[in-house]
């Protein structure tokens, strides 16, 4: 199975039709806002995925200024928004910059799925240069009550361990960073200076079948899908419809809250 859903061109797909827009857009605009980049600055995004975040920040640099994203899959960035094009494909640790290359550098979402969030922040700040900005973004611990359902009536096809291992294969510090003083610890820990955190809430609804189909594409979705024969998964689809039919209708709506943290780098 292949470490990260997105690796596979239908699922990225899925990513940029639904969850990024529906999920992603509004916490990635605040992110650019939190890093408050000037006109005419160079901005990493790290974990660009199809771009929104670098969208934002392209609009904050202007046309002077230019953006640069990079992402560990290909089909990701094969989606990536045409006001993003300095694009190209990489793993954080192991940016290919020099050091100082950058006036800021944002991470929506990316240091979580860093197998070592310390070597991940390390790299990420090698490349800014010094008395530049570096912000992040990481999911808090709100429940989720749509997340929920879909994982429980999984677990009646497949075990909840396995569907709780595959999670924390993909994302290892979802759970750590979703306390937002582990996001000033882990930048402090880093190295920047002034780091500053806070939480900002987000009101997310989207039809139904949306949300069952990016259900599907996650990693659970894979596992879950390749755990089970055919006969099996069809259940499952019509078991989980037809509860979300019953408890949301046609919209799922939830909340979610997300952790911001943004230092400066001064060595």
């Amino acid at each position: 199975m292949n470490d990260s859903p997105y690796s596979r061109p239908e699922m990225a797909a899925i990513y940029d039709r639904i969850a990024a827009p529906f999920q992603f857009t509004p916490p990635a605009q605040d992110l650019v806002k939190i890093l408050a980049p000037r006109e005419g600055d160079t901005v990493l995004d790290v974990g660009t995925g199809t771009g929104v975040v670098g969208v934002a920040a392209k609009k904050a640099v202007g046309v002077a200024g230019m953006v640069v994203g990079t992402d560990a899959a290909i089909e990701m960035i094969q989606f990536a928004r045409r006001e993003t094009r300095n694009l190209l494909v990489a793993h954080v640790p192991g940016l290919p910059f020099r050091a100082e290359s950058f006036d800021g550098v944002v991470a929506g979402f990316v240091v979580s799925h860093c197998e070592s969030y310390v070597d991940g922040l390390i790299d990420i700040i090698r490349v800014c240069r010094t008395a530049g900005r570096v912000a992040m973004s990481a999911w808090g611990s709100l429940p989720n009550p749509a997340a929920a359902l879909w994982t429980d009536i999984a677990g009646q096809y497949t075990p909840h361990e396995q569907l709780e291992e595959a999670f924390r294969r993909h994302i290892p510090w979802d759970a750590w960073f979703s306390r937002i003083e582990n996001v000033a610890q882990a930048l402090e820990a880093a190295g920047l200076s002034s780091v500053a955190t806070e939480t900002r809430y987000y009101s997310i609804r989207m039809p139904t079948p949306e949300f069952l189909t990016s259900r599907e594409a996650s990693m659970q979705g894979l596992l879950l899908r390749q755990a089970v024969s055919l006969t099996q998964w069809n259940d499952f689809t019509t078991a989980v419809s037809e509860a979300f039919r019953k408890k949301f209708g046609e919209a799922v709506e939830y909340r979610r809250d997300v952790h911001f943290g943004v230092g400066i780098k001064l060595r």
